[in-house]
């Protein structure tokens, strides 16, 4: 609703003595009407932002209290090329394995590679808590990003189908970014699709609304038109996994180097894996896999 002079009473003639004791009912119901206009948008808004905040709230939650164990398979583009891996998570740590290029399965040259590869992975302590540690450290980046995300927009919702409700969103203009990532993510709109009956995060599509740019431009920018997507699926009761990621952005590094962030990510065969395996099954198991 904009703000400035209210319509019921900016249009009072001069006579606006005798005028007004005839246009008072008029004026009167009309502030009242807009009253009741306003009201339910506001809650509307307010309960849009709290159910958003309580989905983020869950998200990062679940993510922390989250202890099952999975197989799936990832198929990503990589240098121009559709890579097919399969994973399986064990409490020791998380392994995959190449399994098909382009559509291709691997030959048998390839396969001994990953063979290769995946034993001297296993064999390697270091390696393993290294690896490890970069997913402790991705995992908590991205509950830092979810918790960005009240902050940062607006929400207000858009459609509502069975228990499924589509929020819109926009820059928060209350909201100061100071880092890098708080300083994109304000600069997007987009739209959040969100379970309300269990209160979880289905999909997120947003927009680079303008060009960011990084210390005045000096280190580069973003062009605004950029993309970002991702969704997620139930595949358990109470355990939602990543479905799809897709971004797509673009600008000038330093020195002018052209830069591109692409990643097109999708996952599927969720299957559980038993808490008691060990990185020696997961490997028999992913070679086993191949060779089908």
């Amino acid at each position: 609703m904009k703000h400035g002079s209210n319509p019921a009473t900016s249009q009072i003639p001069n006579d606006r003595h005798v005028h007004w004791r005839k246009t008072w009912p008029l004026a009167a119901t009309s502030l009242l009407l807009l009253a009741m206009q306003a009201r339910p948008a506001a809650q509307h808004q307010q309960d849009a932002q709290q159910l958003a905040h309580e989905v983020i709230q869950n998200e990062i939650q679940a993510e922390i209290n989250d202890h099952n164990l999975w197989s799936y398979r990832e198929l990503t583009k990589r240098d121009g090329k559709d890579l097919l891996f399969e994973y399986r998570q064990t409490k020791a740590g998380t392994i995959n394995r190449l399994l098909a290029v382009n559509g291709r399965p691997l030959d048998a040259r390839q396969r001994q590679a990953e063979d290769e590869r995946i034993r001297k992975l296993i064999r390697s302590p270091d390696a393993m808590r290294r690896a490890q540690k970069k997913a402790d450290a991705d995992a908590r980046e991205t509950r830092e990003f979810l918790q960005l995300f009240p902050k940062v927009f607006l929400f207000r919702e858009e459609e509502h189908h069975g228990d499924l409700m589509t929020l819109g969103f926009t820059p928060n203009p209350k909201f100061h970014p100071s880092g890098n990532e708080a300083r994109v993510l304000h600069s997007m709109q987009g739209t959040m699709v969100v379970d309300a009956k269990q209160k979880r995060l289905v999909s997120v599509k947003g927009r680079l609304m303008t060009a960011v740019e990084f210390w005045g431009g000096l280190l580069g920018h973003l062009n605004p038109g950029g993309t970002f997507s991702v969704s997620s699926e139930n595949v358990a009761p109470g355990d939602w996994e990543l479905k799809s990621l897709d971004v797509e952005m673009r600008g000038k590094a330093l020195l002018f180097k052209t830069i591109g962030a692409q990643e097109h990510e999708s996952y599927s065969d969720y299957k559980p894996v038993p808490p008691n395996a060990t990185l020696e099954e997961a490997a028999e198991l992913l070679r086993k896999n191949s060779a089908g």
